[in-house]
């Protein structure tokens, strides 16, 4: 006869600790060992959200999304509703009546928002004079969303145009500095066929081997562009400390980087591109920023840890995120990368 506890027992599963439980304990082991909290590099205070394989070597994400800053939150806020129709999520408020946080939605797209901290080193294009990256929108009428924002106060740095790579897109900027490039895709073109285009002009594109994206449109969403003084030593960044992986490489006839797509394995696009001082659409480097969102912000850490970048925030748990982990670091060029495990479950 079969025993009822035996029929009604389950398998045993691991499962992940409270923080608070994680942290106390954690403050315990280390009381009894005799060490410091600060001597201890490993954030083993920082409990995954979900239950993960400790052999992971390859970190995943699950988007890239832009954190903008701006001089006056609260009026970009407004701003980017009147402008692109955005709808705002949530906002964490601070006691000077500050956004420490806030977040936003254009279609499908999300953004991150806050003013201005400067003793954190959060600074706005409005104080920087000027804006290193770009934010590509994917839009279903470029013509008329472009119209819409010129109408709100944007300046417009170039008119919609047909491209080569089977898109229409133009670049603005709003009156807090961040540069747009609406794009509406028109065509499908594959990487083949766009490095075909490309043969007539002054740029080349290089296609990555076992690249494509026949059949399938570029990305749903934004891209962040990051430009470098020395773009070699940004590629290298991205793939070999962050994992990104490199999907089209388009050189100009110096041998210069005039347009880069890099992956992130779990979703979204870094763009790497040279500075190049006369243009306009190009700000210098080392003052951009880009939050990308991982459900393994840990075994990001430990390549960011092995490469000895520098560290402007440790890992630590956002209190509008409780369970979560975020950290950021600044590539060799002072631009800062942050990462962590937010879903979007904010608490005031």
């Amino acid at each position: 006869m079969t025993d009822p506890f035996d029929a009604l027992a389950r398998p045993a599963e691991p499962q992940m600790p409270r923080p608070s439980f994680a942290r106390a304990l954690r403050a315990q082991v280390l009381d009894a060992l005799g060490l410091d909290a600060a001597d201890v590099a490993a954030p083993i205070d920082l409990p995954r959200r979900k239950s993960m394989p400790t052999t992971t070597t390859t970190p995943t994400a699950t988007a890239v999304i832009p954190y903008l800053t701006a001089s006056d939150a609260v009026g970009a806020l407004a701003w980017y509703t009147q402008a692109f129709g955005a709808e705002e999520q949530f906002r964490v408020v601070g006691p000077d009546g500050l956004l420490g946080h806030a977040e936003f939605r254009i279609g499908d797209a999300v953004f991150y928002l806050s003013d201005e901290h400067p003793a954190m080193g959060v600074v706005s294009p409005t104080s920087l004079g000027g804006t290193p990256y770009a934010m590509h929108l994917t839009v279903t009428d470029v013509d008329a969303m472009f119209a819409r924002a010129v109408a709100a106060g944007a300046t417009a740095q170039m008119e919609p145009a047909d491209q080569d790579h089977g898109a229409r897109h133009g670049t603005l900027l709003d009156p807090y500095g961040h540069r747009w490039m609406l794009s509406q895709p028109i065509e499908d073109v594959s990487l083949d066929e766009y490095a075909a285009r490309s043969e007539a002009g002054p740029y080349r594109v290089e296609v990555a081997s076992g690249a494509s994206r026949d059949g399938e449109p570029y990305v749903d969403g934004i891209w962040a562009s990051m430009t470098y003084t020395d773009p070699e030593v940004g590629i290298r960044f991205v793939t070999d400390v962050l994992g990104f992986e490199e999907l089209v490489l388009v050189r100009d006839e110096h041998g210069g980087i005039r347009h880069s797509e890099y992956r992130w394995p779990e979703g979204g696009i870094v763009q790497v591109s040279s500075w190049v001082e006369d243009n306009p659409f190009l700000p210098p480097p080392g003052s951009n920023g880009v939050y990308v969102v991982t459900a393994d912000p840990h075994a990001v850490w430990e390549r960011c840890r092995a490469a000895g970048v520098e560290v402007i925030r440790e890992p630590a748990e956002p209190h509008y995120d409780p369970g979560g982990m975020g950290f950021s670091v600044r590539d060799p060029e002072g631009n800062a990368w942050s990462f962590g495990s937010y879903t979007g479950g904010a608490t005031e």
